[in-house]
């Protein structure tokens, strides 16, 4: 910074305490320039800018490629002061705001520059950082001056979405069945049939899931479950994807001959990245197992997906258990059993539980998922996630 900057400063006045935005919020702050002698300024704007940016790069020496891609939601721009010669001129992929306009000459003090944008009212994915992309909304300042070093500040906002109530398939329970039929090692079949409270679950919130289990064959079994993060980067026709659990138990044994009715209880991490489908370049997607332990011998599983949503966007419960739900008796150790009737759940659920809008790919509410051109492997290494560079793309 130059020596007669002796302060230059940006702040935006959070509108709530979790300090987050979404679509059509205000955002209002200001910069604070303090120079110790006259100076004259070129050019002296803020701007927010929304992008989602990937990058990644695949082998090595000779085979080395690196694949990215970039995606613009917006960017606005309030002049302070603008050069004379850009009066009155559009700036390509910008729209300029107006603002009080300050003549070229700051003197000595302290001064204070006011500045006020509205995010768009459009269909933008949340911010976000992962292995190997990002989305962010960045607040920037940045004054010139002639055969001066340029000064720059910059912060990012959190942007969350909006809950506008039109999502109202996240409260819809989720029901799938699955049997088996033992041939080898063993004799007989078993059945399960898992039903979801809801869809959609803010992070820290429980996942609830009724299991009703028949082990009619001659093996014993054991009742797993799992949560599955998949985050994808996508360039081009390159696909980037791994998977990590974020949850995966293994409950008590079923023996054989018995049946069992369960529920399982799934706390979500406060911290879990929000479900991804509004972005052309990168997805996050999660994926519910619950399936029944077999050695020598495939597991029979029903897989759900879930949506994670903000923590100030909670889908209230469903209230309703599966007709009949209850505990055998004796029930199995350590299996919760959940006592009287409620109605039946709403059939016909699954896999229709997105909106074709937002899916993927197609099939993926069907259970396609993830994509099958995505790496099955675990996430490719990478030392850091892109970091954000405030020159990128700023013209």
């Amino acid at each position: 910074m130059s020596r007669s900057i002796k302060e230059f400063s940006l702040h935006y006045d959070p509108i709530n305490e979790s300090n987050t935005f979404t679509t059509g919020d205000i955002v209002e702050g200001r910069v604070v320039l303090e120079v110790t002698k006259e100076i004259k300024v070129d050019s002296f704007f803020v701007k927010l800018r929304g992008d989602a940016n990937v990058r990644w790069t695949e082998g090595s020496g000779d085979d080395k490629t690196t694949y990215s891609d970039h995606e613009r939601y917006f960017k606005l721009k309030q002049y302070f002061i603008q050069k004379s010669s850009k009066r009155g001129k559009r700036e390509k992929n910008a729209t300029l705001v107006e603002g009080e306009t300050y003549g070229p000459v700051i003197r000595p003090g302290s001064h204070v520059f006011p500045f006020r944008f509205q995010l768009p009212q459009q269909n933008m994915p949340p911010s976000f950082e992962g292995n190997h992309g990002w989305v962010k909304y960045v607040l920037m300042v940045k004054l010139s001056r002639r055969w001066k070093p340029t000064s720059t500040k910059y912060t990012e906002l959190t942007f969350v979405l909006r809950n506008d109530g039109s999502n109202d398939h996240f409260l819809q329970p989720q029901s799938g069945t699955q049997d088996k039929k033992m041939k080898l090692f063993g004799s007989g079949k078993m059945s399960m049939t898992v039903t979801s409270e809801k869809t959609g679950y803010m992070q820290g919130e429980t996942i609830r899931v009724f299991v009703d289990i028949d082990n009619s064959s001659s093996r014993d079994v054991r009742l797993k479950y799992s949560l599955k993060q998949q985050q994808m980067f996508i360039a081009g026709r390159s696909i980037n994807a791994g998977f990590k659990h974020i949850i995966k138990e293994t409950r008590d044994r079923i023996p054989s001959g018995e049946k069992s009715k369960c529920i399982v209880d799934m706390m979500l991490p406060r911290d879990l990245t929000v479900t991804i489908e509004n972005c052309r370049i990168i997805k996050v997607q999660y994926q519910l197992k619950i399936s029944l332990g077999l050695s020598f011998a495939s597991n029979p599983a029903v897989i759900f997906p879930v949506v994670i949503l903000p923590t100030d966007q909670q889908c209230p419960p469903w209230q309703g258990l599966p007709r009949g739900f209850q505990p055998y008796s004796p029930p199995q150790p350590s299996l919760m059993p959940y006592p009287g009737e409620l109605p039946p759940p709403t059939s016909g659920l699954y896999p229709n539980l997105y909106t074709p809008s937002v899916l993927p790919h197609p099939g993926a509410a069907a259970g396609v998922y993830p994509n099958p051109h995505a790496v099955q492997s675990g996430f490719h290494p990478a030392p850091s996630a892109p970091v954000y560079d405030p020159n990128q793309s700023t013209k």
